[in-house]
């Protein structure tokens, strides 16, 4: 498929099925309203805990419920029997929520060396979510089938920017939205710009990691 086609049908699926932005809207609300309290990075601050564990407890959950309705969204339909995935997410989630902890702690240890190398361990690991949704894998072999699919750095880099370009997307959307606004539409601007990345981002990495297994099949 080719560049300008995939992104378009990134950028549309979302809209075309809205659970999608749903999902996305109740997990960035949920996580913009701890950051109002304290960002990722205010470790001073005592409300820095709860940020990092709404983070950690949440973030499985959306991703054990979100990545199987992309999969069902991208062949043309969406599972209604949520009950069945919320169960699902039960039983992956001891394994999503390792794999958060070793992720985050491997970006910010690269982070504070210098950005690129935050970016790089980001960029190896981005697959282990769908390791362990779509195949079940551990934390760790999900992260270690993560680091042996990116391994070629020539598709990791073309991977990079594309991802670039929907962080641009939704970072030009928020911008036109909560300009020269009321704060209020702003907060309401930063939770649908980040609603729209979470959404696109999560569409496009899920879509390129069936590309490759279907490849590697």
């Amino acid at each position: 498929m080719g560049t300008w086609k995939r992104l378009r049908r990134v950028l549309l699926l979302p809209f075309r099925f809205p659970a999608l932005l749903l999902l996305s809207a109740g997990y960035s609300g949920l996580l913009y309203a701890a950051n109002l309290q304290a960002g990722f990075l205010d470790v001073r601050n005592p409300y820095w805990v709860l940020n990092i564990g709404g983070l950690l407890l949440l973030s499985p959950v959306y991703h054990a419920v979100l990545l199987p309705a992309i999969v069902a969204a991208l062949q043309g339909g969406i599972r209604s029997d949520w009950r069945a995935v919320l169960s699902d997410a039960q039983g992956l989630f001891p394994r999503l929520f390792l794999g958060e902890l070793v992720v985050g702690a491997a970006v910010v240890a690269g982070g504070v060396v210098l950005l690129i190398p935050g970016i790089y361990i980001g960029m190896r690991l981005i697959y282990y979510k769908q390791f362990i949704v779509f195949e079940r894998r551990s934390a760790i072999p999900a992260l270690r089938e993560s680091l042996r699919m990116t391994g070629d750095g020539r598709s990791t880099i073309a991977l990079f920017f594309h991802l670039a370009v929907v962080y641009g997307c939704a970072f030009g959307f928020d911008s036109l939205l909560v300009l020269r606004a009321p704060s209020l539409v702003v907060h309401a601007g930063a939770v649908v710009g980040t609603t729209l990345l979470l959404a696109w981002m999560n569409v496009f990495v899920t879509s390129s990691y069936i590309d490759r297994r279907s490849v590697e099949a």
